[in-house]
Parts: structure tokens; C-alpha cells; sequence
């Protein structure tokens, strides 16, 4: 005769979880949900005379940013100049990535040449080299945008004169919330592109608007290396 086995334990193990899984659902429910931020803004208008295509390709490597801002979710300063991390509001890719992506569309809009990440080049395809290191990557809550940068172009299998410099680049928010933080830095990293842009064209970069120039000095052999 078989004998029916009593096991105390498993109705308690039950009950345990029809208590424990209610508790879960009601954490998920009351968890804020994220938000996820892009530095690439809309795609800028075409001119209205279509610009003749550059003589050259880009190079936009990737960018080194900074390990405290180099975070998957924003990092804001507040008033008392303390920084809180937003959780639950993140960067759609690696911040690295994202001003990378930035400078890219940004140059390329302005130069009219397109990035060697899209088009495949030849070993002696003319190209001018971008290489960008981040030393801060603020976002001021009600106050600003901040990048402070150091940043080199080189002329590889073409003639120009490559430049190293440092720019800092500050776009005022008077608005609260992070979208207009975000849409300020946007500014601040288009602005950039710009400087880096008139140092491609041989012009040397001057402070104006949003962008201060601490200095540019010419790198050594660039010229065509």
C-alpha cells in the first residue's frame, strides 16, 4: 500500500512566492522608464546650390572620452556643483560613439566629403585624419553645455599642414530637464566640428561664438604624411 507523503516545506515555498511575485510586479510597475539621448541631431537642410564634393575623404577615429563622463547614463552637475547620474536616462550608444557620430555628420555636412566609416579607401585615397580626445563632458542642470577638447587633423597622401589644438565650447541652457542639456550639447559638439573644419581648410581657428581656442601648434611632419 502506498503511503501519501506529506511535505511541510513545499506549501510554505508556495506561499513564499505567491507573496514574493506580487512585490516583484509592483517594483517593475514604479520603476521610472529609460529614456535614451543621441548627440547626432536631424539631418541638416541641403543648400540650395549643391556643393561640389571635397577632393578628399575623412577620417573621423574614435573619440577618448574622460572615464568620469564616459558613463552609460547622463552625468549632471547640479547647484551645489556635486554630480548625479540619471538612470534612467541614457545615451543610445557608448558616449564615445556618440560624439564620434556627431563630428562625423557635422564635417561632413560642412566639407562635403564623406567619411571613410561609409566609403571604403585605397591606400593612397587622400584623406584628412580627425582624432578628438575629451578631457570634460559637462552637462550643467540650467546652465550649460560644456566640452573641453583636444584635438588633432593630419593630411594623409595630400598636401596641408596638420594642426593640434584645444578648444573649449560652451552652449548656455536656461531651460530645466534634460532634453534641452542634450540639444545643447548637439550645439556644442557641431561647433567643434566647425573649428575642425576651418583647420582642414587651411584656416586657423579663431574663438567666436561658442568656441574659446586655447592654442593650436602644427604637428610635425603632417605635411602629406
Amino acid at each position: 500500500m502506498n503511503r501519501l507523503r506529506f511535505h511541510p516545506f513545499s506549501n510554505r515555498r508556495r506561499g513564499l512566492a505567491a507573496l514574493t511575485l506580487p512585490l516583484l510586479l509592483a517594483a517593475c510597475a514604479s520603476s521610472p522608464p529609460v529614456r535614451y539621448y543621441t548627440l547626432q541631431g536631424p539631418a541638416p537642410q541641403a543648400p540650395a546650390v549643391p556643393r561640389a564634393s571635397a577632393p578628399f575623404l575623412l577620417e573621423v577615429q574614435g573619440v577618448n572620452v574622460a572615464s568620469q563622463a564616459d558613463q552609460p547614463q547622463l552625468m549632471v552637475r547640479t547647484g551645489d556643483d556635486s554630480v548625479a547620474a540619471l538612470y534612467s536616462e541614457r545615451w543610445s550608444s557608448p558616449l564615445g560613439d556618440e560624439i564620434r557620430g556627431a563630428l562625423s555628420d557635422a564635417l561632413k555636412h560642412d566639407l562635403g566629403a564623406l567619411d571613410v566609416q561609409v566609403v571604403k579607401a585605397g591606400p593612397a585615397a587622400p584623406v584628412w585624419r580627425v582624432q578628438t580626445d575629451v578631457q570634460r563632458f559637462d552637462l550643467v542642470s540650467g546652465r550649460m553645455a560644456q566640452l573641453d577638447v583636444t584635438w588633432r587633423v593630419r593630411p594623409v597622401n595630400l598636401k596641408g599642414s596638420g594642426l593640434l589644438c584645444r578648444s573649449v565650447v560652451t552652449e548656455p541652457v536656461s531651460e530645466t530637464g534634460v532634453p534641452p542639456l542634450v540639444a545643447a550639447q548637439q550645439r556644442a559638439v557641431a561647433a567643434l566640428a566647425g573649428a575642425m573644419a576651418s583647420a582642414i581648410r587651411g584656416q586657423t581657428p579663431d574663438s567666436g561664438g561658442a568656441v574659446r581656442m586655447l592654442g593650436c601648434s602644427p604637428l610635425a611632419g603632417s605635411d602629406g604624411a
